[in-house]
């Protein structure tokens, strides 16, 4: 082979073209039956893998500590993260335990559900958690509030209420401008009324005034749930989200609560990517297609060589997938971009010969006859390419990005199945279509740009070296972005909800995770830990057995003092309650018209203003007819069960016990503590991690002190790692691999060069653009490098190729159909290219616009500067020989 390439001897033999053309019709039969079997077994054996933690590869040592670490903590692996959020702490709280006893039923398909500081346990002992001075201030605020608490546990009643805030508000003892939460209260009441009165669900957030403190009020609640994975499925985590969605709307969680859910985690990343991907592959791989037909039958001129060309085109994409699916088993998240990659790649072949067909009918040569002159002209050529393309594929075959490595052994591949689909179906097919008489060639392309490249061959080239160089001064500013969010969809919900979690410290999705063999050497690192500037705290179990416990023990039998005892509640009202209500009611309002005109305060007297005038307006409304009662029930129903329920969990707050590790609930201490007595360390970080300096230095200082430090901020940099090495050896195998195999083809290294240079040249000024740009390399736009490497040369073979050809003849290389080729065919890739930058992964997306960009740079390069090159170097395209 190599010695028929270097003589420019046929390679494709005439027994092979002979054969193709007299059995036609046959081949072409036995190629659908071939296809058909091969898309039957595609479709019933069709998985992607989501799961973006394989693709690395699992020997790296980095991944091996992944490994260990979720062996000892299973629970921890792929989590899905709900979170319940909403106006009322308590409204929030309870949702939130309705719904995790909920899903805590679905034993099938979640594996555990925790919900953090849920249960007995946390009812009874969650002052404990308080620091000493938060404790004190959560004591003086119940004293505070204790007269108010202990009057309306007497008479829990609309009525009663209204009545003890009369007494409060004509105590001459007790100012309202002196005591901000009497003030937070009244405020509250009047958009209560206000609520109601436009028959609105809004309940008293009675939780904001009595405990305030937010280590145990939140209005942001979580279930972490694991969930029932299987990554061979199209959708592993369908199921567990649809349980979830069934589920809050079965307990009416946002109509009864005023709450609403945000679900993120990885499963439900991974699951929004995979419908996104699904979703918009599909689209671009039509609008591809549709496009990559329409510069074909611009470039053509025929509409029978653009189906010929798009038939052979399928032909070898419904081969390649089978072959995908056959040896690798998958695609993966990468990998099912090869689709889009190879229509855009393999219509060269088609262009190739089909151009040359048009080339031979217009100098006069017979169908059959041009049919088989333009594959075994085009034959050798098209080798090379393939070779070539796919010696860039399979750069990425051996390293650690598996991700990657996949979409390389598989793009590859299709680069010799669409070879062997171009001389064998496509001429069958050309050669059974009508042929078409009075054929013209569709375009005269170059002719114009010829003569400018002829006239300035100098200015063309210096500036394409000012330019380079201009491009190598940029080089510094390339980064590459390890973030694997910033590759989702940045418009979905789950991805917008974990961008929220970052925003506060205590609720990062990225934590470090450290393994210690002893309780003892869990507390030193932890000690050691906290000390650092990058971390904000780091939690062990003993970091959840209370510090000083009987003197907090002390301060809570004083707060269960002064707390009244729960009221008790009545389910039904009774005609005469309407009137007593009304009555208290109207005697607070009457009040509150008096002190409004006594109160000097500003802030005091807007505050009874408002409420005084709602509470009028709340008045004139319970006189019309049929509204009273029903206003007295909901307004009755917004102000006095959340109170009851306040009173009850005060109750349970003060029954506090000394607490232990034998104490301590069970799914919170396997959250630390495995099976096989390891410790877990958790650390958190101070800054934001989304910044990749904040997480190189949090990740950098944590292992100093923990080498094998691990979860996802370490898995995220060591991945980063991992891919900008794999980056560089790809590369740098790809190039040298395609310069040797062009040496070993080619006359000399000065034709290499020819090749090599252009395409070197293309990429410089693509790395510049991009940092002019601001697109970072990230885990999928990275392969471009190698990629380019293998399209580019393409390229550059055909024009080198057919430039030597022309030595003798007078016609400049953009005068021939191989220039409209090499045009042409980049068209298509631009447009095939292009159609993934509208994709909504933002990875997909970056990696398309990256290489749109690097294939039009390449056309610059090859179809400009390497024929000005020539013109200044060797005296021109048309009778030097180089």
């Amino acid at each position: 082979m190599f010695k028929c390439l270097k003589k420019n001897i046929p390679c494709i033999p005439e027994w092979w073209i002979r054969i193709v053309l007299t059995n036609a019709r046959s081949l072409l039969g036995i190629t659908l039956v071939i296809t058909c079997v091969l898309l039957f077994f595609t479709v019933k054996n069709f998985t992607i893998n989501t799961d973006l933690t394989r693709m690395i590869a699992e020997d790296l040592p980095f991944r091996q500590v992944v490994h260990r670490y979720h062996t000892q903590f299973p629970d921890l692996v792929g989590s899905i993260v709900v979170v319940v959020e909403g106006d009322r702490p308590e409204d929030v709280r309870v949702a939130r335990n309705l719904l995790a006893d909920r899903l805590q039923t679905e034993k099938t398909v979640f594996k555990s559900v925790y919900a953090p500081g849920k249960g007995t346990f946390w009812d009874k002992n969650g002052l404990l958690y308080l620091s000493e001075k938060e404790l004190e201030q959560q004591g003086d605020t119940l004293s505070e509030m204790q007269p108010f608490l202990a009057l309306l546990s007497q008479d829990f009643t609309l009525a009663g209420l209204f009545s003890v805030l009369k007494q409060i508000v004509d105590a001459p003892d007790i100012s309202l401008s002196d005591n901000p939460r009497l003030l937070h209260l009244f405020n509250q009441l009047n958009q209560v009324i206000t609520d109601v009165e436009k028959g609105k669900t809004r309940s008293m957030s009675w939780q904001e005034l009595m405990l305030a403190n937010e280590k145990i009020s939140h209005n942001r609640q979580f279930i972490l749930l694991q969930p029932v994975l299987n990554y061979r499925s199209i959708n592993p985590a369908k199921k567990a989200l649809r349980l979830i969605h069934q589920a809050d709307s079965e307990l009416h969680l946002n109509t009864k609560y005023n709450v609403h859910l945000n679900i993120t985690g990885k499963p439900v990343i991974n699951y929004e990517d995979l419908r996104s991907v699904r979703r918009d592959i599909t689209t671009a791989s039509i609008v591809s297609f549709l496009l990559v037909g329409l510069i074909l039958y611009l470039g053509l001129g025929s509409a029978r060589l653009v189906f010929a060309g798009l038939t052979t085109l399928l032909v070898g994409l419904a081969w390649t997938i089978a072959f995908a699916i056959l040896v690798v088993g998958r695609l993966n998240m990468i990998s099912v971009t090869f689709v889009v990659l190879f229509i855009g790649l393999g219509i060269d072949y088609g262009i190739q010969i089909c151009l040359r067909y048009k080339e031979l009918l217009s100098q006069g040569t017979p169908h059959r006859d041009a049919v088989a002159t333009s594959v075994r002209t085009t034959g050798n050529t098209l080798l090379l390419c393939a070779i070539s393309t796919a010696i860039g594929f399979y750069a990425f075959v051996p390293t650690a990005y598996v991700g990657a490595s996949e979409l390389g052994l598989i793009s590859g591949t299709g680069m010799f199945f669409i070879l062997l689909a171009s001389v064998t179906v496509l001429p069958a097919i050309m050669l059974l279509l009508p042929e078409k008489k009075n054929f013209q060639l569709a375009l005269s392309f170059g002719a114009s740009i010829s003569r400018l490249l002829v006239k300035y061959p100098r200015p063309i080239v210096v500036t394409a070296a000012i330019l380079a160089l201009a491009s190598l001064a940029l080089l510094p500013g390339v980064r590459f972005d390890a973030n694997p969010f910033h590759m989702s969809d940045q418009r979905s919900e789950p991805i917008r909800a974990a961008m929220r979690l970052f925003e506060d410290g205590r609720t990062s999705p990225w934590t470090i995770s450290i393994l210690a063999a002893d309780r003892t050497t869990a507390d030193n690192m932890a000690t050691r830990l906290k000390k650092l500037p990058e971390v904000q705290t780091v939690l062990t179990i003993d970091g959840f057995i209370p510090k000083k416990q009987e003197e907090k023990l002390a301060q809570i039998e004083d707060m269960a003092l002064v707390l009244p005892p729960p009221p008790e509640t009545k389910n039904k009202r009774d005609p005469q309650r309407y009137q007593r209500d009304k009555k208290a009611l109207a005697d607070f309002l009457n009040l509150l018209e008096k002190q409004k005109k006594n109160t000097r305060n500003s802030e005091e007297s807007e505050t009874i203003h408002r409420l005084a005038v709602t509470l009028d307006h709340f008045q004139q409304l319970l006189t019309k007819p049929g509204r009273g009662a029903h206003l007295l029930d909901q307004l009755d129903q917004a102000l006095l069960p959340g109170l009851a329920r306040l009173f009850t969990r005060m109750q349970s707050l003060v029954e506090a016990e000394p607490v232990d590790l034998s104490t301590l609930p069970k799914g919170l201490v396997d959250r630390y503590l495995s099976k096989n007595g390891i410790y877990r360390i958790q650390v958190f970080p101070r800054k934001d991690l989304r910044d990749i300096k904040n997480l190189e230095n949090f990740v950098t200082a944590v292992r100093r002190i923990a080498p094998e430090a691990t979860d996802q901020p370490v898995t995220i940099l060591m991945a980063g790692k991992t891919i900008v090495s794999a980056f560089r050896t790809a590369s740098l195998l790809a190039f040298v691999l395609i310069g040797v195999f062009l040496r070993l083809v080619m006359n000399s290294w000065k034709e290499v060069l020819l090749v090599l240079v252009p395409l070197l040249l293309a990429l410089c000024y693509t790395m510049a653009t991009a940092v002019l740009m601001g697109i970072p390399f990230n885990f999928a736009n990275i392969i471009i490098v190698p990629l380019l490497l293998g399209i580019g040369v393409d390229s550059g073979i055909h024009v080198i190729s057919r430039v030597k050809e022309l030595q003798g003849i007078n016609t400049h290389i953009l005068e021939t159909s191989t220039a409209r080729a090499v045009l042409f065919s980049s068209l298509t890739t631009i447009m095939s290219f292009g159609t993934l930058s509208f994709m909504h992964h933002a990875g997909t997306a970056g990696m398309g616009k990256l290489l749109t960009i690097s294939v039009a740079l390449m056309i610059i390069c090859m179809l400009l500067i390497l024929p000005a090159y020539l013109e200044l170097q060797f005296g021109g395209t048309k009778n030097r020989s180089i």
